[in-house]
């Protein structure tokens, strides 16, 4: 009945470029034309039914498209009349999902999507493997746990799906489930499939882990019914996560299942603790107190007194202990929300531990929160107790961690405060001389040394710093000197190519910028006054007379800075960078370029016969001429 019209379909098709006509055939198949895909294939290669095709983030074949965009007919189509692979897999981005999916089958599409009949068509009739794993080693299973589809889950188990295959690293299904919040799904594989609700993955998390992060009511209370117990990981247990989270209702959950006294104790302490952190968006001081009175009234009631501190008494908190009754916790009421801040933390410390993210988070926000109210040095105190924490411990910074410190220490500058602790410029020297060995962020780390330099620069002048502080100082400039130079812009400069650039777009940190006028004199001549080489050349040979004589700034600070280098520590005005040129070459400031002249003057004596042998290329380069000769004469 349609042979003429197929046959003219047929040659409109065979008139197309071979691109043209896949596009054709890939686009009515995301748009489900059966009967337009079936004319173009019944005229297309036979062999190519499992081509993959390109489509946004995604890599098919026709199969696994149909599949995605819920053509049941398309899917019937295919596998009745082509035959296609129906286990060729694919890469898909779903909407609902961050991550491409890797090497899935049309199987694992159609269970994702949400499609049971396809699902069927597929096992049924295609006889799809219900076990095959993706790339991440994600299931069909798998996917019907993800999406809560009890209905899809239970026919893929009737048909031979292995509950026993898991995630890398023994993230099991019952796990993602009750992460996902579908008690329906975790009651099916508690009750009907017998999976063990204290099975853990690798980090020692257990489904009911999960569930609290999930923040299912439901879920919790399931797998407390179905025997789930209160394990631990990293210090952390489920009853524990419940009160770090201020979640209430979750911690209610436990009550009556297989809790002990002082499990019950303890996450009411940490239930107060939370309320009572200033960072936390839960913080209320009412709750706070009502809930750390409870487990007061409980440690009497059940004669389980706090044990002695293990803890010795910490100056950044300005050395109090943890309340060990209920009377002294009222008096500390008594005094000010500052000492149950500080109660809150000691709380925290012993029972989450110095390691634990969120309690050195909270030591360190509870810092920003006296820095915001000008009290620079009780701020200090926490951010460097929390600082010795994670050198103590191994604990890796950020990159912006330790220049967090040289802002503040720029704050304090230019908010008049007298003195800035030595102690604190020290810990920082320290630290950065660790993490510059250790290779962190090491361009990173090269700038924050140069800011923290700029501050002792400014420091200085205002307080007289320890010969052991600036020795350390010292040493570190000649560290960073021996084995680091930036790599900005590609032109690998030292600390004193850096001092004459910085400032200029794209090379700053606007916190210390506001503190002075860069190029800054005083950062300039402390590092040559503790060993930078005043003539010292970059990827380009520029040294930083070159560097400091292309400036076009503030003209009157050029000029002192050039008289610095020159008068003070002995710089060439005469050396050449690798285009030829002398600093006075480059410069393009007119009264710069006067300043520079007058500095050449007739020249020494020895410059200019290095500078004729250069221009005359006299061969030097031998074993005749000692190393500091040729290296004199290469400057020239």
């Amino acid at each position: 009945m349609h042979t003429c019209y197929d046959n003219f379909h047929a040659g409109m098709f065979f008139e197309y470029s071979r691109e043209k006509q896949e596009e054709l055939i890939h686009r009515a198949t995301r748009q489900g034309h059966a009967f337009s895909l079936e004319t173009y294939l019944n005229y297309y290669t036979a062999e190519n039914i499992n081509q993959q095709y390109v489509y946004g983030r995604s890599k098919w074949t026709l199969l696994i498209a149909a599949c995605f965009y819920r053509h049941e007919n398309i899917v019937r189509m295919l596998m009745h009349r082509f035959k296609p692979d129906v286990d060729a897999v694919g890469n898909i981005k779903l909407d609902f999902v961050h991550d491409i999916m890797y090497s899935v089958s049309p199987l694992w599409v159609a269970v994702a999507v949400g499609h049971f009949g396809i699902v069927k068509l597929l096992v049924e009739e295609g006889n799809a493997n219900v076990n095959h794993l993706s790339i991440t080693r994600s299931s069909p299973l798998r996917a019907a746990s993800y999406i809560g589809r009890l209905d899809i889950a239970r026919y893929l188990i009737m048909h031979g799906a292995d509950m026993k295959l898991v995630r890398d690293g023994n993230y099991t299904n019952l796990m993602l489930s009750a992460y996902r919040g579908h008690a329906h799904i975790v009651e099916y594989f508690l009750d009907k499939l017998g999976c063990d609700p204290n099975e853990f993955d690798r980090d020692g998390r257990t489904a009911l882990h999960y569930g609290m992060d999930g923040d299912s009511i439901e879920v919790v209370r399931l797998l407390l019914k179905y025997g789930t117990k209160n394990i631990s990981h990293n210090t952390i247990s489920p009853l524990m996560l419940a009160a770090l989270e201020a979640r209430e209702n979750l911690v209610d959950a436990f009550e009556n299942y297989r809790c002990s006294d002082m499990e019950w104790i303890e996450a009411r302490e940490i239930l107060g603790a939370t309320y009572a952190n200033i960072e936390s968006k839960n913080y209320n001081i009412d709750k706070a107190i009502e809930h750390i009175t409870i487990a007061y009234k409980w440690r009497m009631e059940k004669n389980l007194p706090k044990a002695s501190p293990s803890i010795l008494p910490i100056e950044a908190f300005n050395y109090p202990q943890e309340c060990q009754t209920l009377e002294e916790f009222n008096h500390i009421l008594s005094e000010s929300n500052t000492r149950l801040h500080i109660e809150s933390l000691l709380i925290q410390e012993r029972l989450l531990g110095q390691k634990n993210k969120r309690y050195r988070h909270a030591v360190r926000f509870y810092g920003t929160v006296l820095a915001d109210a000008n009290q620079y040095h009780a701020s200090l105190q926490f951010w460097l107790y929390e600082l010795n924490i994670r050198r103590e411990h191994n604990i890796n910074f950020d990159k912006w961690h330790l220049r967090g410190f040289v802002h503040m220490f720029s704050k304090m500058i230019k908010n008049n405060i007298d003195i800035i602790s030595e102690k604190a410029i020290l810990e920082i020297l320290k630290a950065l001389n660790d993490e510059l060995a250790n290779g962190s962020s090491n361009d990173h780390n090269l700038f924050t040394l140069f800011y923290l330099i700029t501050v002792i620069s400014h420091v200085s002048e205002e307080q007289r710093l320890s010969t052991y502080t600036i020795d350390i100082y010292r040493k570190l400039v000649i560290f960073v000197r021996a084995n680091y130079r930036t790599k900005e812009n590609s032109q690998h400069w030292t600390l004193l190519h850096l001092s004459m650039m910085i400032g200029l777009q794209g090379i700053n940190d606007n916190h210390i910028i506001s503190l002075c006028k860069y190029p800054c004199h005083k950062t300039i001549g402390l590092l040559l006054q503790c060993g930078a080489n005043v003539d010292t050349v970059d990827s380009k040979r520029n040294t930083p007379l070159h560097l400091i004589a292309q400036r076009k700034c503030d003209t009157d600070n050029v000029l002192f800075i050039i008289d610095m280098l020159c008068n003070n520590f002995g710089a060439h005005s005469d050396c050449v960078n690798d285009q030829g040129k002398t600093p006075l070459e480059t410069a393009s400031n007119i009264r710069v370029k006067e300043h520079l002249r007058k500095k050449i003057g007739v020249g020494q004596l020895k410059c200019l016969c290095a500078r004729f042998i250069q221009q005359t290329k006299v061969v030097f380069q031998n074993h005749h001429f000692p190393l500091n000769l040729v290296n004199f004469i290469e400057k020239h």
